[in-house]
């Protein structure tokens, strides 16, 4: 298993999963240019966590 970002953002409703990262630290210092990114998009409301994972699918969006 490697390190995931997981990205979840309420406006529009969508789960991102960015890496797979090497480290917990390599995820952390990747973090705030991937939300970045995701403001400039406009997003609103989003929140973030690092986690061991697998995802299966790297972008989920309710219309």
């Amino acid at each position: 298993m490697f390190w995931w970002l997981e990205i979840i953002t309420k406006e529009p409703y969508c789960i991102y999963y960015f890496g797979p990262f090497d480290s917990l630290r390599e995820a952390q210092l990747e973090q705030s240019g991937y939300i970045e990114d995701l403001k400039q998009e406009g997003a609103g409301e989003i929140y973030a966590q690092i986690k061991l994972s697998n995802p299966v699918e790297l972008t989920i969006c309710q219309d």
